[in-house]
């Protein structure tokens, strides 16, 4: 249920509430109770008006029906103290049901404008538009086939069998006309709202639009029938705003001073001739100048004309056991007719387009399917391979071998041992030394200092000695010393070819964790664009359908900003009227533009259903949407608070 109409019930019931209480600190005690009383009390006391859900048709029926029951069984000899809490108990029973029926009354008719709406929507979606009027004409085709069809041989199965009165259904361009098109039929002959009978279709004004608009006239006829559709909802959908008007400027007032029992009578009646007021059928709510008069000016003349003095509680539960009795058979069976009458077309109708081109497309795409089933197959399975693979050998080895790095598990970039470089060091330094001693004879001090000086890559002594042998190299190579010095000089190269392996193999070791990255950083580049595409793709969605939403929800606010604009009051010196319009039109007009408000933001609230719960934005939206409900609220601050949606709401903008 609407948040304003459990607000609107919540206030009324505090109100009932707070005045039996005080009627109780008042009079006398409710300590002697019989079984119809404890029934009063229990069923008053069980009917919860303060929460969102309230009781429904049924139950309250069930309530009504058990109350007639022990009413009809009671004894009538009672003392007077008795008969004073008895009529303040029944009267207690009455309210709450009463207020519990107003309730849904109100609910069920605010939800009905749902519908009527969403329809009124869709026929502004279409008209103007000539590829979607167009679209239409095909949509609704099939149906208008089949009723022509149906009607023919109605008609030929209602005459005589004539094959000349036969031929001529069939030859009369006026008969086919007004079978395809039948609301141009049943429109046409409306005056002053009597519905006269019509026989032939005027399709003269259909030509004439036809070679002004340079339209074909099928596309005349259809654009009229889309435009007679839509102000006929319009047109309901204002009855339903003036019926919203009166239930919401008429409330029962129960906080009175006076006699509790004498007041919750008076109010309570009144509360019922409410809703059987707004229940009548417009025509029964037409004065003498044809105009709808569902207004609460209306409604004072009436109740003022009507004798409520004297009716019993008896006669209260009778009349709203009917009205609860009577709702399915007025407004559900009305809104039926107006939606097949004049709302959109059925589900089947609009979709059996693409239903049909869905069904060959699939048709053709299981064919090839089966033709290359192997094929497909094969490749469903290269593709869970190559993502098996891709997870495996490119994120998940790669992700185990960056942990390995962090903990030393694996040295993996070692090109050379720490114990190979000083191996071949000290076989260097023996070497040197080795050579010095057997041909240089010297000392052993000088070799200390010899050693000391190849380990810091001093080799001069060596390169002395080479430089000598050089000088003779063929005799030297076979009787001197210039192999050994060669030799040697080659195991100088081996130590700083070691060096060298060994700087490089300090370098990697520095920088192994930034290989190790680099080499897992393609895969998950990679994985993070996808997940990344799919994620955009997903709330791109989401953002388009708040955006889709966001349209008619615009459309929406301004048709309230209209509403808030032109229903401020023009003050008047000494009450003096509007020279084109008369008192009860005002009273029309106010009612009408209150209920119409309503219906606006009920509309609203059941558009943010579509809206994301992610972030709290419908939370969010449905705040803002309360405080264009708030009749606390003047309609300043709720321009302001349009306005400040359209600046927040990106899908408004």
């Amino acid at each position: 249920m609407s948040t304003f109409v459990s607000e609107q019930v919540k206030r009324l019931n505090a109100s009932l509430t707070q005045s039996f209480e005080k009627h109780l600190a008042n009079t006398a005690s409710l300590s002697s109770l019989d079984e119809k009383d404890k029934f009063l009390l229990e069923t008053s006391q069980a009917i919860d008006l303060t929460s969102t859900s309230l009781p429904s048709f049924e139950k309250v029926q069930e309530y009504l029906e058990k109350y007639s029951e022990l009413k009809s069984i009671q004894d009538t000899n009672v003392s007077s103290a008795a008969s004073d809490a008895d009529s303040a108990l029944e009267w207690l029973f009455v309210a709450k049901c009463t207020i519990a029926i107003y309730g849904q009354v109100f609910s069920k008719v605010l939800n009905l404008t749902l519908p009527i709406s969403e329809s009124i929507d869709y026929w502004n979606s279409i008209q103007g538009n000539t590829m979607n009027e167009l679209y239409y004409a095909i949509q609704v085709a099939p149906c208008r086939i089949y009723s022509l069809l149906r009607n023919t041989i109605s008609q030929i199965n209602s005459t005589s069998s004539a094959v000349d009165q036969v031929k001529s259904l069939f030859t009369s361009s006026d008969y086919v006309l007004s079978q395809l098109f039948p609301i141009h039929n049943s429109t046409a002959g409306k005056n002053k709202g009597k519905t006269q009978p019509f026989k032939s279709f005027n399709a003269f004004k259909f030509f004439n639009l036809s070679s002004y608009h340079h339209r074909p006239l099928l596309l005349e006829i259809i654009s009229d029938e889309v435009n007679v559709k839509k102000k006929s909802l319009q047109q309901y959908r204002s009855e339903q705003a003036a019926t919203l008007g009166v239930l919401l400027l008429t409330p029962p007032q129960f906080n009175s001073e006076a006699d509790f029992a004498t007041t919750t009578a008076k109010e309570t009646k009144n509360c019922i001739e409410v809703i059987k007021y707004v229940m009548e059928s417009p025509s029964k709510a037409i004065n003498n100048d044809n105009n709808i008069q569902k207004n609460p000016h209306h409604l004072q003349q009436q109740l003022s004309i009507m004798d409520l003095r004297g009716a019993s509680a008896n006669d209260a539960t009778a009349e709203l056991y009917n009205v609860v009795r009577k709702w399915s058979s007025t407004y559900n069976n009305k809104l039926h007719r107006i939606q097949s009458s004049y709302g959109m077309p059925s589900l089947i109708t609009r979709y059996w387009i693409p239903a049909l081109g869905g069904y060959f497309a699939g048709s053709i795409a299981v064919r090839y399917g089966f033709k290359r089933k192997e094929d497909i197959l094969h490749w469903i399975q290269e593709i869970g391979k190559t993502a098996h693979d891709f997870v495996l050998n490119w994120i998940w080895e790669p992700f185990v071998k960056v942990y390995e790095t962090i903990r030393l598990k694996d040295q993996r970039l070692s090109l050379l041992s720490k114990e190979g470089l000083q191996s071949d060091l000290d076989s260097l330094e023996r070497m040197v030394v080795g050579f010095a001693k057997d041909n240089l004879h010297m000392s052993e001090n000088e070799l200390s200092r010899l050693a000391e000086d190849i380990r810091e890559g001093d080799m001069s002594v060596l390169l002395k000695e080479y430089e000598k042998e050089i000088k003779n190299p063929l005799r030297n190579a076979i009787v001197g010393d210039l192999l050994q010095t060669i030799l040697i000089q080659v195991q100088k190269t081996k130590v700083d070819v070691d060096l060298a392996m060994s700087a490089l193999d300090k370098l990697l070791k520095s920088n192994e964790l930034n290989f190790a990255f680099l080499a897992v950083a393609p895969s998950m580049l990679l994985t993070w664009a996808s997940v990344s595409w799919f994620r955009n793709t997903i709330q791109g969605r989401t953002q388009q359908k708040a955006k889709k939403t966001g349209i008619p929800m615009k459309e929406t606010l301004r048709r309230i900003e209209r509403q808030l604009i032109v229903m401020e009051p023009i003050q008047k010196d000494k009450g003096e009227l509007d020279e084109w319009s008369s008192s009860n039109d005002q009273h029309q007009i106010e009612c009408e533009t209150q209920g119409i408000l309503l219906c606006e933001v009920h509309l609203l609230r059941a558009y943010a259903r579509s809206l994301p719960l992610r972030n709290s934005t419908r939370a969010r939206f449905l705040e803002d949407i309360r405080d264009l409900e708030n009749p606390s609220l003047t309609n300043e601050q709720k321009i302001q608070t349009i306005a400040r949606m359209s600046r927040f709401w990106k899908f408004l903008s």
